[in-house]
């Protein structure tokens, strides 16, 4: 196993922290939501849950990781921290064709997901 940055590591220490509270204060299945954000320059994971008693999706942010201080390969590293301890789906918003891709095959599709797919 590869040695973690202290980055990585904070990074996966902070977002289990908040979606075991995130857990602990909603009901129903739970979702990871991950974007890369050009615009903010970002690597976006969020957790979300769908109501089984109310409408609507309640949704807590889990990570907004900078470009300029997380490569690609360790945002990845960190969502997949996330699905591995609480082994839920990723759903993945506006991820280059090609990563989407690479993802699916090395996770497979049932637990990498996508929304909307960009071409380059």
């Amino acid at each position: 196993m590869k040695n973690q940055t202290r980055n990585v590591r904070l990074a996966i220490k902070k977002g289990n922290e908040i979606i075991a509270d995130f857990k602990q204060h909603t009901h129903g299945k739970l979702n990871l939501w991950a974007s890369i954000t050009d615009l903010s320059e970002k690597y976006n994971i969020n957790v979300e849950a769908h109501s089984k008693f109310n409408p609507g999706v309640y949704n807590a942010i889990v990570a907004q990781l900078p470009f300029s201080d997380f490569t690609y390969d360790e945002f990845v590293e960190v969502l997949m921290a996330f699905q591995k301890e609480w082994d839920i789906p990723v759903l993945t918003h506006e991820f280059p064709k090609k990563e989407l891709f690479n993802l699916r095959q090395k996770y497979g599709a049932r637990i990498i997901r996508d929304d909307i797919v960009r071409k380059e």
